[in-house]
């Protein structure tokens, strides 16, 4: 179960936090501005496009910079476990606070693309793609949340972050180049299964659209997402945390 009051105040904290806050606006303003820029350039020629869910994924690892490691580090997290809190609780009611926050700044983005595509097109884009990349994006805030929490439930400050940058070094840069190979199509698969731990995204559109509905996308989602949540608990768990570890 989640706690109301944790999740309310992690909520808070990231509005209010300067490491929390300037990343994820900062995207938002730059991205918003560069459509401008186009627009400006080609004299509303370009059409600006709405961006993939995808492409929004530094929005969560700005938000990220809020999590367990952070309060160990800085002497939080013994003061938080004192009180009657599960440490389940405590793992879950981050994730929900870290997905919502991502959410509210990758919403807030596709809004404003979305008012700029209006203004600047005679015909707007159907309410219907607007829906499916808002529940994408909404996805992967979550889905990012949930990896991002359980890599921070045992490395300190933004070890998390480091972690999670490797992996997707790895995997864009290291396993392609390896599946190239006739004798390592393997790195495919594994580039594939590690591209959906660390970017979990619920693809509606495919989901849906296909003739039969293909489930396997909603349970590949809901159980990577799910893994990595009972992961990071087991993880919490069996951590000893004491006023001394930082």
């Amino acid at each position: 179960m989640m706690s109301m009051p944790l999740y309310r105040s992690r909520v808070t904290r990231s509005f209010h936090r300067f490491s929390t806050l300037v990343p994820p606006l900062a995207f938002v303003m730059v991205s918003l501005a560069w459509s401008v820029a186009m627009l400006l350039y080609t004299n509303f020629l370009l059409t600006p496009e709405m961006e993939l869910p995808k492409e929004i994924f530094l929005i969560p690892l700005g938000v990220g910079l809020s999590s367990i490691g952070r309060d160990a580090t800085e002497g939080l997290l013994p003061v938080l476990l004192t009180r009657p809190l599960r440490r389940s609780t405590y793992v879950l009611s981050q994730w929900a606070a870290m997905g919502t926050v991502a959410s509210f700044w990758a919403l807030l983005h596709l809004v404003l693309q979305w008012g700029l595509i209006v203004a600047a097109t005679p015909h707007g884009p159907m309410p219907l793609e607007v829906l499916y990349n808002a529940i994408g994006r909404v996805s992967l805030c979550f889905g990012m949340a949930a990896t991002l929490v359980c890599f921070s439930t045992r490395l300190p400050g933004w070890g998390h972050l480091a972690l999670w940058g490797v992996l997707f070094f790895i995997a864009e840069r290291v396993l392609p180049g390896l599946g190239k190979d006739e004798s390592a199509r393997y790195a495919l698969t594994m580039r594939q299964y590690l591209l959906g731990v660390l970017m979990p995204e619920l693809d509606i559109r495919r989901t849906f659209a296909a003739t039969p509905v293909s489930w396997l996308r909603l349970t590949t989602y809901f159980s990577n997402v799910t893994l990595m949540l009972l992961l990071g608990i087991h993880i919490f768990n069996h951590r000893e945390v004491s006023y001394a570890s930082r």
